[in-house]
């Protein structure tokens, strides 16, 4: 930035430290999963969502390598509809997380 910047754009441009975890938290509850899946494989989502919450896409990006596992979660982010908003009341247009069977 200019010499006068303050900062507050670059420190505002992502989501707090905590908002992938409470996003987390609220698909979770979502999640039907009966299988028993080997270790704890990762699936990784990217969620698009509207400036309200509104989950527009997911996409899984990184498979856990359990089918079921990865369609759950997907199923899940469906279910959950909508983000919660961040700290800063703004909703990150983007997000990747990370799905475990026993996080």
């Amino acid at each position: 930035g200019s010499r006068n910047a303050t900062g507050r754009d670059l420190q505002s441009a992502g989501p707090s430290g905590s908002y992938a975890g409470r996003v987390a938290a609220r698909i979770r509850p979502n999640i039907v999963f009966t299988d028993a899946a080997a270790g704890n494989p990762s699936a990784e989502v990217e969620v698009r969502a509207a400036p309200d919450g509104t989950i527009l896409s997911r996409k899984l990006i990184k498979s856990s390598g359990v089918k079921t596992w990865d369609e759950a979660v997907l199923k899940a982010i469906d279910k959950t509809e909508r983000l919660p908003a961040d700290t800063d009341g703004r909703v990150p247009s983007a997000l990747i997380i990370s799905f475990r069977p026993r996080d």
